[in-house]
């Protein structure tokens, strides 16, 4: 199968554009909706749990677990968007099938959904790192870098979420990808326990997990603790990154000529 990958032209800006002007209209919601639950989590699990469980991995179990949230956060924000706006633009308002009579690429397409699915982790990963920030669980001035991570997380989680989104012919059917992976990945990717005392067989597979290497990165740049270690971080996302981003378009486009 050719890969299709995705074009960041100028018609990619436009799609961009008009997911944005889509959010403003009801961002408060959106903020809202996305940014609730991964607060809540910290409020319940850092200080509530926290209480009992003096240090994790070294630090102090709030600080421990405040970046990976972070993290979590930008994954769910571009997950659960292009899931079901990629689904509704597909099968019920039309809206992609409207752009094909545009003159406009399906790579293009995907393109700026990517980058605004960009813009949506580094948005929502930004407003829970000033919510860290003000909490006083930052501790370094390496977090500057934190849009690296949040930028590649948006691809990264984008991508699948739309190709998912293109295959799915229910809405039903999204849910067995929230469900079977994104929840795994929330709960066994070193966000709220580090991952030494795992037997080594289920450490190899965490270790394989994208989020486990977002998580990491993030951790380190807030928590001042950056190694050479974290450059394997980033070249692992990276390369994630870049398979991701070689699946949706094919699949759109044979759904859009079906």
């Amino acid at each position: 199968m050719t890969i299709v990958w995705p074009r960041f032209n100028r018609q990619a800006r436009m799609v961009w554009y008009r997911d944005y002007l889509s959010w403003v209209k009801n961002y408060k919601s959106s903020i809202l909706l996305n940014f609730g639950e991964p607060f809540t989590n910290l409020m319940a699990l850092g200080f509530g749990l926290g209480a009992y469980v003096a240090k994790m991995n070294g630090d102090p179990f709030i600080d421990f677990i405040g970046p990976g949230l972070l993290m979590v956060t930008a994954m769910n924000a571009v997950t659960f968007d292009m899931g079901f706006e990629g689904y509704d633009r597909l099968n019920e308002s039309q809206l992609y099938s409207g752009m094909m009579s545009a003159p406009i690429l399906v790579s293009e397409v995907v393109g700026g959904e990517m980058l605004w699915e960009m813009t949506r982790a580094m948005l929502y990963g930004g407003v829970f790192f000033l919510v860290l920030l003000v909490l006083g669980l930052v501790h370094s001035w390496w977090s500057v870098l934190l849009p690296v991570p949040l930028a590649l997380s948006g691809m990264l989680f984008g991508a699948p979420a739309l190709l998912v989104a293109a295959s799915a012919r229910s809405h039903e059917q999204l849910f067995y990808y929230f469900t079977l992976v994104i929840t795994p990945l929330f709960l066994f990717s070193g966000v709220f326990f580090p991952i030494g005392r795992l037997p080594h067989a289920v450490q190899d597979i965490i270790i394989a997990l994208p989020l486990y290497h977002a998580v990491n990165l993030g951790r380190s740049l807030i928590l001042g603790q950056v190694s050479l270690a974290n450059i394997a971080d980033v070249l692992w996302l990276a390369l994630y990154t870049a398979i991701m981003l070689a699946l949706p378009a094919r699949v759109l486009e044979r759904r859009l000529t079906s």
